[in-house]
C-alpha cells in the first residue's frame, strides 16, 4: 500500500507535486538557437536575393539581426516578465513593511466605486432640464 506525501506548501489536495514553473527559463534557454537560426535564414535569404553581393554591407549585417532579435522576443518577454513582476513584489514588500505608500492605483473596487453605489447629487432628475439642453 502506498502512503501519499505530507500535505505541505508543495503538495496539491490530490497528494501530487506541483508542476515546475521553469517554462519561461526553458523559452530563454531556447531563444539563443532559434535567434541562430533566424539569423542564418535571413542571411540566406538575402544573398538569394543578391543584396548581399551588392556591396551593401551595413544591410547584410544588420537587418538579418534585426529579424533573429524580433523572433527571439517571445522567447524572452515570459522570462523578463517573471522577473519584473518578482521585483516589483520585493519592492512593494519592502515598502509596505516601511510603511511607505507605493502611490500605485487603488484597487478597482475604490477606483470606479462598487456597482451599487448611489449617483452624484448632481444628477438630473426627470423632472429637471437636463444641463445639456439649451433653454427655452
Amino acid at each position: 500500500m502506498r502512503v501519499p506525501p505530507p500535505a505541505g506548501p508543495r503538495s496539491v489536495p490530490g497528494g501530487y507535486d506541483r508542476p515546475v514553473r521553469s517554462l519561461p527559463t526553458i523559452l530563454l534557454v531556447l531563444s539563443l538557437p532559434v535567434g541562430a537560426l533566424a539569423y542564418a535564414l535571413t542571411v540566406q535569404v538575402l544573398e538569394a536575393m543578391g543584396v548581399a553581393d551588392a556591396g551593401q554591407g551595413l544591410l547584410a549585417l544588420f537587418v538579418p539581426l534585426f529579424v533573429a532579435g524580433l523572433v527571439m522576443l517571445p522567447f524572452l518577454i515570459p522570462f523578463f516578465d517573471r522577473k519584473a513582476k518578482a521585483d516589483l513584489a520585493a519592492y512593494r514588500a519592502s515598502q509596505a513593511a516601511a510603511g511607505i505608500e507605493t502611490g500605485g492605483e487603488p484597487p478597482d473596487s475604490e477606483a470606479h466605486g462598487t456597482p451599487d453605489a448611489e449617483a452624484p447629487d448632481d444628477a438630473p432628475d426627470g423632472d429637471a432640464p437636463n444641463a445639456h439642453e439649451m433653454p427655452r
